[in-house]
């Protein structure tokens, strides 16, 4: 009871502390001036609608249902709470702090404070979740899985083996110079954390761990949040250009 508790109030607090994340960005009140090139500023600012849309809104529900004793609760707190960790040292690291203007690093408590956040309330909430109280799965279906998620690793690794290979070689992709440091992290995000945690995922479906189905939950609610506002960025960038 505690613990549920302790992450209901953690959800709220999170929800709350990017809420006002996003509407102090360049979005809304544009308090934060982010030392950042346009690309960037274009990506930070699909990010915090996205948030704003979605995350914020899960968090709250997350938090509803974890304080009510539901199985759902701790679930659903790992897509937004998970995204929030993988997104927040964007904020931090993105910003080109000598060659541009802004004002992002007095911010520096509140961004380094919601990471912590974020990443208390993913580990509380993986410790919530019970694997005795998930659905029992077939066999077949394990297997399905286990082959999705490494199929979901392969692809992040090839999704970024022509950037690397034309940087090796001395011939990088618009993609690469039109902002490097935000090209390294978010493939450093993506190749350190993403791939090995979806690859994770797909053997122990395919070797039946008793984890397994826990581990597999989280991938799939990692990437149904990550993957739609990394792509809102994108999309956000594109229409700007």
């Amino acid at each position: 009871m505690n613990r549920n508790l302790w992450l209901g109030l953690g959800c709220f607090a999170l929800a709350a502390g990017l809420t006002i994340n996003s509407l102090l960005g360049p979005l809304a009140m544009a308090v934060i001036d982010y030392h950042y090139t346009e690309t960037f500023e274009n990506q930070g600012i699909g990010l915090d609608a996205f948030t704003l849309v979605f995350a914020a809104p899960l968090l709250i529900l997350a938090g509803v249902l974890t304080l009510r004793g539901h199985v759902a609760g701790p679930l659903l707190t790992l897509g937004p709470a998970l995204m929030a960790a993988y997104m927040l040292p964007q904020y931090v690291l993105g910003a080109h702090y000598v060659e541009l203007p802004g004002s992002n690093e007095d911010f520096f408590p509140l961004h380094l404070g919601l990471f912590v956040l974020s990443a208390g309330v993913a580990v509380l909430a993986w410790n919530s979740v019970e694997p005795a109280d998930l659905p029992d799965t077939s066999r077949r279906y394990d297997l399905w899985t286990g082959i999705v998620l490494l199929a979901v690793a392969a692809f992040l690794l090839l999704r970024y083996l022509p950037t690397l290979a034309g940087i090796w070689s001395d011939d990088p992709t618009d993609e690469y110079l039109d902002d490097p440091i935000a090209f390294w992290i978010i493939a450093f995000l993506d190749l350190g954390i993403l791939m090995p945690v979806a690859a994770a995922g797909g053997v122990s479906m395919l070797r039946g761990v008793d984890s397994a189905q826990k581990l597999m939950y989280t991938v799939v609610v990692w990437f149904a949040l990550v993957g739609p506002a990394v792509r809102g960025d994108g999309l956000r960038d594109g229409a700007q250009r």
